[in-house]
């Protein structure tokens, strides 16, 4: 519930910790959808302020503006801010801080440029007057004004330089002697590490900073660990874990969430602050949920049951304070829905109604309406299976054995009359308030109500006021979805040319947005799921659709096809970076000659011999897309829905990974497969000589090793090469030097038990690990070895730091996850190495030495079974650990079958000087026709997979 509204959220919550030496007060709207942030006048300020100018009534007004913003009055809070910047004009300090204020209200109302005119006047002021005043008050003026910029910086898109404002904070909050602010400053840069961090060398060179200046997140969240243990006062102590357990479960660090939750409600009830108890229980209840959300994307069932549990807990517990229960309601409202426990939230229904009548006017208010408003729409007979919509109302369903629909369970469940009297109401409290992105989301949801009970030429009315209200405020965020809304209504009417015309307003809009989307509360993914990728595949199949309509200009379909390639790549680029939860376009721009990627263009460029297959997956059917060297976009087209397509990629998997399996079990759905994927394009690849074949694979796709596909008398693998891209926009393959190449190897032999977030792992011993280790130093006489106990993190950054290796290989367990915690490979004694640890290992080496690893190789590791997005795993693997290549296995496979396969490998890429893709080539095909025959099976040379450059 609290991730519904997505972009208001985003501008209210990240990194904005604005208040001065008071608590983090950040007060948590209703239902989550409102973290407005509370602002408080410091006591160095007010005596201050008392001290120059006692009988000015400028304190006064700045007390009332505070008191009118901190109740989201915003609208009336600028004008009282006005008066007192008037009444204060002989003290640039009280100006500077009453224009920072007024800063934050315009930022509130998408008043941008007066926020930013506002917040430039108030850092002016201070610069006047900077060599003459080092106060702690100065200072911590100073510090909410760079907290403000920062603010402003980020949700405009500066990323880089609101890092640096937040900074700037940070320091003058320290030289201030103010913990409470250092810390806030310091929850602030976690999210933008985070979210920028594939590096801290990438970060100075976007700013031009020493590195030393840029700590990674997990040193900032130690530091702040430190900080708040050291804290006395037991209000602001628990505050601090708070707020720190936010922003972890926001970066997707679930379990350290869920920690920090926990600290502060254990400091909450030790010293009887039942408020900050109460507070943290709310909190506590939405990392629990997160928990569960990411249980369901694993297919752990049981787990999620259990975390659903502990957060309905919480929200009751919660629910008993008058302070949070309409917050505590609303959020265990909606989790009642997705669960499809109707029963329970009809129950609740009548209580929230009520106490929504009673909450005065305010942005909180608004939004508490639109949330209620739109699970109440779940309700409704007439929804759409197929909305976006019912993708929220039955997201946890399926952890009921007997899911039901609301009319089996409730005798008078809510009309759309009802709903739209709500919204109604919202509309008129946004107008009063002035809050025109409130008015539009307001109108914009009433357009959806009526699109949903197909009303159309109403919804289109209210659709297109809300898209001019977020025009005027200039805010993409709130534009993409009008668009998009305008973009479906227009398909209904069967009006294609108009809704592609809509679709791509709406995915030009998204691309300013998505980030914001991705780096918000990504631990629950719905976010992704109702924001992001509908929006690209309904494009593409739109886009597609048209392509075959025979009255269009044949050179406007390879346009059409740029479009739809240009959509879909762009939607693998998205999923990345909402499980990485950073930002990949620094990687992005350095492949790219200008802002429009030319598609085409690029994959011409790259190789003579190489053809590019794009499988589109779409609800109806298998779309896939052919590009061959310096020749037109091919298309072709297998009718199959998506459910039936991945029940069958689901069964050859399942067939692949076991080497019992009969070759009358796997090779009739290879077959199949060969057919949709391949099969129409043979004679294209044969007449233009295509020797290797680049995979972009779509969904359930990536799970598969297309080496596997089967023509009925040879597998793929014996005719090509093949190599797999996370996304076109993310290659930059580059020829290898030839020359002998140098490896870092390290080898773990023994096994493991352990837990991450409470799944349990257990590896076996790896006995031929030490076999392949010695195997590839014979074939690289100049590598190094770190084998067991010697193959610890500290030993391995050493040599990282020292040394100069193209290739790094590891021969131990690891695995492949949708949860990045759960994304990892195994080092002695029995440490996990996940994605922002390898990140840094692999990442310390460029600090001295800037050459990039030319191949990094994963030789034991695995993808999650029943993961549905585990694939991505081995993806965000190769792309945090900044390798030009990543060769990895899919499954785990027979050790000492790895050990031979790995020798065979590195034989053909340094003995013989094969590309990377032609030495994975001929080692599949030496176990393919190995004598014996003990190594035919495809479950020991098909999951081994070449990502990024073949060359």
């Amino acid at each position: 519930m609290y991730r519904r509204i997505l972009r208001f959220i985003f501008l209210t919550i990240l990194g904005l910790i604005t208040t001065l030496s008071v608590p983090l007060l950040l007060a948590q709207g209703v239902a989550g959808n409102n973290y407005a942030i509370r602002v408080a006048s410091s006591p160095r300020l007010i005596a201050h302020m008392q001290a120059i100018a006692p009988t000015s009534n400028t304190q006064t007004l700045l007390q009332q503006g505070i008191e009118l913003y901190n109740t989201e009055r915003f609208s009336e809070a600028i004008g009282v801010f006005q008066q007192a910047f008037a009444n204060s004009q002989k003290d640039n300090l009280n100006q500077a801080l009453v224009l920072r204020y007024l800063s934050l209200a315009y930022q509130h109302l998408g008043l941008w440029e007066e926020a930013e005119k506002a917040i430039l006047q108030s850092r002016q002021l201070l610069e006047n007057q900077k060599n003459t005043t080092n106060t702690q008050a100065y200072l911590d003026v100073l510090a909410k004004i760079w907290n403000t910029q920062g603010r402003l910086q980020w949700a405009r898109g500066h990323w880089s330089v609101a890092l640096e404002s937040w900074k700037q904070a940070e320091a003058s909050y320290q030289q201030a002697g103010n913990r409470a602010g250092v810390v806030g400053s310091l929850i602030n840069e976690i999210t933008a590490l985070q979210w920028l961090g594939l590096s801290r060398q990438a970060l100075a060179g976007l700013s031009h900073q020493p590195l030393v200046d840029f700590p990674d997140v997990e040193q900032v969240i130690k530091r702040i660990e430190q900080i708040i243990q050291q804290e006395s006062d037991p209000n602001l102590k628990a505050s601090q874990w708070q707020s720190l357990g936010e922003v972890l479960r926001r970066i997707g660090n679930l379990s350290m969430s869920e920690k920090s939750l926990q600290k502060s409600l254990q400091v909450a009830q030790e010293f009887q602050l039942n408020k900050a108890a109460n507070s943290a229980r709310l909190e506590l209840g939405n990392t629990k949920r997160a928990l569960a959300n990411r249980a369901i994307v694993i297919n752990n069932q049981e787990n999620a049951k259990n975390n659903i549990r502990d957060a309905i807990n919480n929200y009751q517990q919660a629910a008993a304070s008058p302070s949070f229960r309409l917050q505590a309601q609303l959020n265990l409202f909606s989790l009642w829905v997705e669960t499809g426990e109707w029963l329970e939230a009809a129950k609740l229904q009548p209580q929230i109604q009520q106490s929504l009548a009673s909450l005065p006017a305010s942005t909180t208010n608004v939004y508490a309406r639109l949330n209620f408003a739109r699970n109440l729409t779940c309700f409704l007979p007439s929804i759409d299976k197929k909305s976006v919509l019912w993708l929220s109302c039955t997201s946890l369903k399926q952890l009921r054995e007997q899911p039901s629909k609301p009319s089996e369970e409730i005798t008078s469940p809510p009309s759309s009359q009802e709903i739209e009297q709500m919204i109604t109401t919202g509309i008129h409290v946004s107008r009063s308030l002035k809050d025109r992105k409130a008015e539009s989301y307001a109108l914009g949801q009433l357009g959806e109500l009526y699109e949903l009970t197909g009303k159309f030429s109403k919804a289109q009315d209210l659709t297109q006021q809300a898209l001019l209200l977020a025009e005027e405020i200039q805010a993409p965020d709130v534009r993409y979805r009008w668009e998009w809304q305008l973009g479906r209504l227009w398909e209904k009417q069967g009006n294609r040319q108009r809704a592609i015309a809509f679709y791509k307003n709406a995915f030009n809009s998204l691309k300013f947005v998505r980030n914001d989307l991705l780096t918000i509360d990504t631990d629950v993914q719905f976010s992704f799921r109702e924001n992001v990728e509908p929006i690209h595949r309904q494009l593409v199949d739109l886009l597609l659709q048209t392509e075959d309509n025979s009255q269009l200009n044949p050179k406007l379909n390879q346009e059409i096809f740029k479009d739809a390639i240009y959509a879909i790549d762009s939607l693998q680029l998205a999923e990345l970076e909402n499980f990485l939860n950073c930002n990949l376009s620094q990687i992005v721009r350095l492949n790219l000659d200008d802002d429009k990627l030319d598609l085409k263009a690029k994959l011409d460029k790259l190789d003579p011999n190489t053809a590019f297959i794009y499988p589109i997956i779409l609800e109806d059917r298998l779309e896939i897309i052919l590009s061959l060297p310096k020749q037109k976009w091919i298309k072709y087209t297998t009718s199959i829905s998506r459910n039936t397509l991945e029940s069958k990629l689901n069964e050859l998997r399942g067939y692949l990974t076991r080497n019992d399996s009969g070759r009358d079990e796997y090779e009739p759905l290879s077959r199949q497969l060969y057919d949709w994927l391949i099969r129409p394009a043979e004679k294209y690849l044969n007449s233009n000589q295509i020797k290797t074949l680049v995979f972009i694979l779509d969904g359930s796709l990536r799970d598969i090793p297309m080496v596997a596909l089967w023509d009925g008398k040879q597998y793929l693998v014996q005719k090509y090469a093949v190599a797999i891209a996370p996304a076109l926009q993310l290659l930059s393959p580059k020829p290898s030097e030839k020359k002998q190449f140098k490896a870092l190897i390290a080898g773990l032999t023994k096994g493991s038990t352990f837990s991450i977030e409470g799944s349990i792992f257990n590896f076996q011993p790896l006995s031929n690990v030490k076999n392949e280790v010695e195997t590839i130093k014979q074939i690289l006489p100049t590598s190094e070895e770190m084998l067991d106990e010697q193959f610890q993190t500290k030993n391995l950054q050493s040599k990282l730091y020292s040394s100069s290796y193209p290739i790094v290989h590891f021969a131990t367990h690891g695995h492949f996850s949708s949860n990045p915690q759960e994304t990892f490979i195994l080092s002695a004694p029995n440490v996990p190495i996940n994605l922002n640890k390898l990140q840094e290992l692999l990442q310390t080496r460029k600090q001295s030495r800037p050459d990039a690893i030319q191949l990094l190789v994963l030789s034991a590791c695995q993808t999650a079974t029943g993961d549905k997005r585990a694939a991505l795993g081995l993806a965000g693997v190769a792309v945090k650990a900044g390798a030009l290549s990543t060769l990895a296995s899919l499954w785990s496979v027979n050790d000492k079958s790895t050990a031979l396969f790995m020798g065979q490998f590195y034989q053909h890429l340094v003995k013989q000087q094969m590309t990377k893709a032609a030495a994975l080539r001929h080692t599949q095909l030496d176990l393919l026709q190995n004598r014996q025959g003990e190594y035919r099976h495809p479950f020991y040379w098909s999951p081994f997979v070449l990502v990024g450059d073949w060359l």
